[in-house]
């Protein structure tokens, strides 16, 4: 999953927890019926390398992402996935992806 993907399915998510680096996201049960979603279940992105560890547990319907605070702003991020307007949240993609990758 990578941030675009967030953005596109953020209305399936709540933040559960977040520290800078660290943040668990909770995702409610409709994500399983997402075209998108099930997309990404048979082919996963690649994340950025600003993201050390992604890890999914179906069971607490949980992401927990640990990634790089100096890279990805952890305001930025908590804003991606609570946002609910669908131009703001292009906006954060795409100021994140332009951290990372300049």
């Amino acid at each position: 999953m990578d941030f675009t993907t967030i953005a596109t399915l953020r209305k399936y998510l709540s933040i559960k927890h977040s520290l800078p680096g660290r943040i668990r996201i909770k995702f409610s049960a409709g994500i399983m019926k997402d075209p998108e979603a099930l997309k990404l279940a048979q082919s996963p992105p690649d994340m950025p390398d600003a993201v050390k560890e992604a890890k999914v547990n179906i069971f607490s319907r949980t992401l927990l992402l640990e990634y790089d605070a100096d890279l990805v702003s952890p305001d930025l991020l908590e804003e991606l996935i609570t946002t609910e307007d669908d131009h703001r949240a292009a906006e954060i993609v795409e100021t994140i992806h332009d951290t990372i990758f300049a």
